[in-house]
């Protein structure tokens, strides 16, 4: 009985967890999530589908749907567990996306390489790598000359690195974090080396032997660095890797179209007309608006997203002290604008700014003669009006 009660608990406990999620299904044969439905908007979504048993790790990448913009907006992998169990991937996707948007997305399939294909692979980067090093300098008769400033080499040698590694991951989640300042010194020591008698042992050589003798001890040198290149690129190569062997691209993916709100307000607030404590000008009065964010909950600070625009009229005319009606331009009431907050959950404070005119003195009809700003206080009671067909969001 006490395990029953237990499990409960724990499901209970898990379902505001796993409610975040929103199950999304990918056809492979098709490229297409949940027959062809659009993706969830503004929420999260676990992407899963099946797989191979020869399949080790699918990756999924998210981009803008625009060809010029090739930078990641969201990517996130599944690994098959040691205790190979199923074929089927899940993929939890902790980015929201935009409503009524379009994504390209990339799904690719990794497998594991053999060591002869790894073997192979390594060789081939350390002769890039030699190859660019060796295409950066000079060996002349005295000295070792670089053709390029050393932090632009290293940045070239980290983009091999990067290209090289673009269709290979691994398991063990090891990122190459780019060449290390111990390599840029490499480079900056050798950067206008001399070669000239002091910096080795040249007593043995005359003539074209001397220079051979150069040759020699620069070959060192740019060996060693070559070597310490080699070195810190096989923290990455060493381990377990896997090489991409399949991909799908879905260009221009839809996302579900959210139906959207607008805030009507309705409060009761003072205007600040002049005087001080002890000799107060002021009327009050209903009022109702709309409130505008300044940020959607789902991509705003909290802060933000409760933090609104509202602007609105009065529902009277006021009155000052001096007994003078004090209505407001064009809509012939007085208008307000002004910033609003929660301070509980159905009620909101409103510091603001009122409109106001003069209507004792100043001519009927839509007239700015006598307009004057005075600041007002509010609380006020918002109410969401859905607009449009829109699905709404879960």
């Amino acid at each position: 009985m006490r395990k029953i009660v237990s499990l409960l608990l724990f499901v209970l406990c898990a379902l505001p967890v796993l409610a975040q999620y929103r199950n999304v299904t990918f056809d492979y044969e098709r490229s297409a999530f949940n027959d062809g439905q659009p993706l969830p908007a503004e929420s999260y979504f676990l992407v899963s589908g099946e797989v191979t048993p020869d399949v080790e790790m699918v990756e999924l990448r998210i981009f803008q749907a625009s060809s010029k913009d090739k930078n990641v907006l969201y990517q996130a992998a599944w690994k098959r567990p040691e205790i190979k169990e199923g074929n089927t991937f899940q993929i939890p996707v902790s980015y929201k996306l935009h409503s009524n948007s379009e994504y390209n997305i990339r799904v690719a399939y990794y497998k594991r390489i053999d060591s002869t294909s790894s073997l192979k692979f390594r060789e081939q980067v350390f002769q890039y790598l030699d190859t660019y090093v060796d295409q950066s300098l000079n060996v002349e008769k005295n000295r070792i000359r670089l053709n390029t400033p050393p932090r632009q080499i290293i940045r070239d040698l980290n983009t091999i690195v990067e290209r090289s590694n673009l269709y290979y991951n691994n398991r063990s989640n090891v990122a190459f974090p780019g060449f290390s300042d111990m390599i840029v010194r490499g480079f900056e020591n050798l950067k206008n080396k001399s070669l000239a008698p002091g910096q080795f042992n040249q007593d043995k050589g005359q003539g074209d032997n001397k220079q051979s003798l150069k040759n020699d001890y620069a070959d060192e040198q740019i060996q060693t660095l070559k070597e310490m290149i080699h070195g810190e690129v096989n923290a990455v190569l060493n381990t377990d890797l896997l090489t991409v062997t399949d991909s799908k691209d879905i260009k221009n993916y839809k996302t579900e179209k959210l139906r959207s709100s607008l805030t009507l307000n309705v409060g009761y607030g003072g205007v600040y007309f002049n005087g001080n404590v002890n000799n107060l000008s002021y009327d009050d009065g209903l009022y109702a608006g709309i409130s505008l964010p300044f940020g959607n909950a789902a991509f705003a600070s909290s802060f933000l997203s409760k933090t609104t625009l509202s602007v609105g009229v009065f529902l009277k005319n006021f009155t000052n002290a001096e007994g003078q009606r004090m209505s407001g331009p064009i809509l012939g009431r007085p208008i307000y604008a002004g910033l609003g907050y929660p301070i509980l959950d159905f009620l909101r404070f409103n510091p603001g700014v009122a409109v106001l005119q003069n209507a004792s003195t100043a001519p009927s009809g839509i007239s700015l003669q006598k307009v004057s700003i005075r600041p007002f206080v509010g609380l006020s009671v918002d109410n969401n009006l859905w607009l449009g067909l829109g699905k709404n969001k879960l």
